[in-house]
């Protein structure tokens, strides 16, 4: 294949993980040994990547995949090989669903970043919080059978804008934290506190989140885990905020503000403010794609400015 400075461009991508524990993770997929021979798992994988970092439909992406140089160098694809299409995309993203394997594979991509000390795993502080999306079909309109279009399985959100309006968006909460270790994808109607315990991960030392998580339960369970509480205050009829309470919550927001950032990676970035699935399980799996999308860009970016410092020996 050709060798020029632009087919380098993720190379920082490529160096920054052990690609073959991904792929390991995988193996349930395609066990059968009858049939043909399908794609290389991390191919694929890979595949899918590159669709959520250019946000490029499945149709779009197979197209890329047989034009573009850097994409085959990715993915491994020599310049004769033949290329996935759009539909074992597809397959092989619901195969991935069917296997619940998206947890595992990020759960994995940040295990590796933390051995590397990309991420930390002492002193860490978590940023929780929650962003609304909207549903892939969200409107009154029905199919040829009769049926509504609208994505059953979604919800609606209501939510105040910093005027004061509220605004509804029939779709899914996107819950998540910080560097992405936690991720969870529910229907809009379910309030951002309910994720809470999702998002903990029970060894921060701070806990940051806004006032939709602040409630007696929440700093009960705080002090019984010994995480400072950095959850900003809400007031209530009646009980309005005290101007401690304001001045504090002024104060957190610098930090708090941080927790919004996957949402606009996801948004602006990957184009991912509506869904482009109908059904929670498909979409659960698809944001969980976009979370290690997300942390392996920030582990190369770490990579490309600093460089990695490798584990320490044991031995």
């Amino acid at each position: 294949m050709l060798n020029h400075p632009s087919l380098h461009g993720l190379d920082d991508t490529e160096a920054v993980l052990d690609w073959t524990k991904l792929e390991s993770l995988m193996d349930d997929i395609y066990a059968s040994k009858t049939g043909c021979p399908s794609y290389p798992l991390l191919t694929l994988l890979r595949s899918l990547l590159l669709g959520i970092w250019y946000k490029l439909s499945d149709e779009q992406l197979a197209s890329s995949l047989a034009r573009d140089l850097l994409f085959r160098r990715f993915c491994r694809h020599e310049l004769s090989s033949d290329i996935p299409d759009a539909t074992t995309l597809g397959r092989f993203r619901q195969q991935l669903v069917d296997h619940d394997l998206w947890e595992r594979l990020l759960g994995e991509v940040n295990r590796q970043l933390e051995d590397k000390h990309i991420i930390m795993s002492e002193g860490r502080v978590n940023i929780i919080d929650a962003t609304p999306v909207e549903a892939a079909q969200s409107g009154p309109g029905t199919g040829v059978d009769g049926k509504p279009t609208k994505d059953g399985e979604a919800g609606w959100h209501v939510k105040q804008d910093s005027r004061g309006k509220l605004k509804s968006t029939y779709g899914f909460s996107e819950h998540t934290g910080g560097f992405i270790h936690r991720q969870k994808v529910t229907p809009g109607n379910v309030y951002d506190s309910w994720e809470r315990d999702t998002l903990l991960l029970g060894d921060e030392i701070e806990l940051y989140a806004d006032a939709a998580y602040s409630s007696a339960e929440t700093r009960d369970k705080l002090v019984r885990f010994g995480i400072e509480d950095r959850v900003q205050r809400k007031g209530y009829r009646n009980h309005p905020l005290s101007a401690v309470d304001h001045q504090r919550n002024k104060e957190i927001a610098v930090t708090r503000s941080g927790g919004e950032r996957p949402f606009a990676t996801y948004k602006r970035l990957y184009g991912l403010a509506r869904t482009r699935f109908i059904g929670l399980d498909k979409n659960l799996t698809f944001y969980g794609l976009a979370a290690m999308a997300s942390n392996i860009r920030k582990g190369a970016k770490f990579l490309s400015l600093y460089g990695i410092r490798e584990p320490a020996s044991t031995g």
